[in-house]
């Protein structure tokens, strides 16, 4: 018959779609059944200290001054508490530009300027503009005791443009432009800062472990006082830039003799240290350690990240290498060492009444972080049951606590392995020496990534397996479904056609 070999094609195809059909609802089932597939990893790149304008120092409430210098701007969106002589933007470093102005403003004062009940002869000299919110209990000056034009000073209330304690501009200012205003939204700013600090602290990034002299690890919460700690940090590219974690406890930072870098940070491997003070109700003295082998040139590409820290005293030690980010927290410095870097803080004490702080050097943040918007297993959202659903079996097969399953390049899989200095991650060991992070984990340190897996154990989905949320998996279901039906109705219709025949 001369329409028969059209026909024997036709029944090849039409096979080929029931085939398709039926495989894909198998696979369907069997990612319902037993797993989910990777959800996509993309990553937040962002500098988590934009908000702070490039000033030194960036306070929500209140900030005292005593002593003794910043070499950038000073911003504060409650009142300015004068209780000692202190320069601000020395270094005229500060860049930040109010509207209307042609002149940086390296003093903003959401509040006001408060010179104190019992008054010294303290002055605060601002290089270039200074904003005040509220003038209430003081003068703007710009004209002296002869009526000559001057630089602008402000002073207490009906006092003399030579009184003191005041603040002391090395330029004129228009009065005008000093206040009442400020140009700053520090709870904006704050709202960010929050919610920055609380992303770092789940940073999912290249984690950096701490080691001894000896080359042994050092997991979280287990350095040991007088213990040398070294670290040694993944090194990025402009094309391919990393982000270095660096998870410790305050305790951690207090007992090391040191902190030794064996290679240092750059704007293309920023380093984030992030600091858990929830073992002492989230207050802190810091004694800080040197960090050796980092300098000012280090600092503009490290953030200590205090996220959960109420109060945070620099009480001696060494300098501070790096920006510190601590919205919840009243900080104050009473350590004569300096800070490298950007101070953020909810209240801040700049040196103490009879107590000199340290300066604080300009080396603002200016690298970029990137963390994985990864979604884990305990984020995922099931595929709704019935009571028709039937639970897969299990077998004595499955990974118990301690048990491993062999990834292909030797690390470990869902039980946890015991591979000494395997990082957490896919295909690597949760052991004795993994990496660690935030959230529950299988580890001995007992500190993996965030979002820990739930698999058995609490440990993550590694060597390739299925992992996806419940709805990819409905709608890999839907898809496999439809070609399924598509296949079995031309099927059918192929059947009726050569029955007919």
């Amino acid at each position: 018959m001369p329409d028969r070999p059209s026909t024997n094609v036709t029944r090849k195809q039409t096979r080929r779609f029931a085939l398709a059909g039926v495989a894909g609802a198998a696979v369907a089932a069997a990612i319902a059944a037993g797993g989910t597939l990777p959800a996509a990893h993309a990553a937040t790149v962002y500098n988590p200290l934009t908000p702070a304008l490039g000033f030194n120092s960036f306070v929500e409430d209140e900030t005292l001054l005593a002593s003794t210098e910043s070499e950038g701007g000073v911003a504060t969106g409650g009142n300015l508490v004068v209780a000692g002589s202190y320069n601000v933007n020395i270094h005229d470093a500060n860049t930040f530009t109010a509207p209307g102005d042609s002149v940086p403003s390296a003093l903003v004062v959401g509040g006001r300027v408060d010179f104190g009940q019992v008054p010294g002869s303290w002055v605060v000299q601002v290089h270039d503009y200074a904003k005040v919110g509220d003038l209430t209990g003081v003068d703007v000056r710009n004209t002296d005791m002869n009526n000559a034009s001057v630089n602008t000073r402000v002073v207490a209330d009906g006092a003399a443009y030579e009184s003191v304690p005041r603040v002391e501009l090395n330029r004129q200012q228009p009065l005008s432009s000093v206040g009442p205003a400020s140009p700053i939204d520090f709870g904006a700013a704050f709202e960010e800062f929050r919610s920055n600090a609380e992303a770092l602290y789940g940073c999912d990034a290249t984690e950096v472990e701490m080691r001894d002299d000896q080359g042994a690890f050092i997991p979280k919460g287990g350095v040991q006082p007088g213990r040398q700690v070294r670290i040694s940090l993944a090194i990025g590219t402009a094309g391919a830039p990393v982000t270095n974690v660096l998870n410790v406890t305050g305790e951690d930072l207090n007992n090391m003799s040191d902190l030794v870098f064996l290679n240092p940070p750059d704007a293309d491997s920023p380093l984030v240290v992030n600091v858990d003070t929830s073992g002492t109700g989230g207050e802190m003295d810091w004694t800080v350690k040197t960090q050796a082998g980092i300098g000012g040139s280090q600092a503009p590409y490290i953030i200590w990240n205090f996220r959960d820290a109420t109060r945070l005293s620099l009480v001696g030690g060494d300098t501070v290498e790096g920006s510190i980010l601590a919205p919840d927290a009243d900080y104050a410095d009473t350590s004569p060492a300096n800070v490298e870097g950007q101070i953020i803080a909810r209240n801040a004490h700049l040196g103490e009444v009879g107590e000199n702080g340290g300066e604080i050097h300009h080396f603002p943040f200016a690298a970029e972080v990137a963390c994985s918007d990864d979604v884990g297993p305990d984020d995922t959202t099931e595929a709704p049951t019935t009571d028709d659903t039937t639970e897969a079996p299990t077998t004595e097969d499955t990974p118990a606590n301690g048990d491993s399953t062999t990834c292909p390049d030797g690390g470990n899989g869902d039980g946890g392995g015991d591979d000494e200095s395997a990082e957490d991650g896919d295909g690597g060991g949760n052991g004795v020496s993994a990496s660690a992070g935030n959230g529950s984990g299988d580890g001995n340190s007992g500190n993996d990534r965030d979002g820990g897996g739930d698999g058995p154990n609490g440990s993550e989905y590694e060597c390739g397996q299925l992992a996806t949320t419940g709805g990819d998996a409905q709608a890999f279901m839907f898809a496999a479904a439809a070609l399924a039906a598509v296949g079995a109705v031309v099927l059918i219709a192929a059947g009726s056609r050569r029955a007919n025949e």
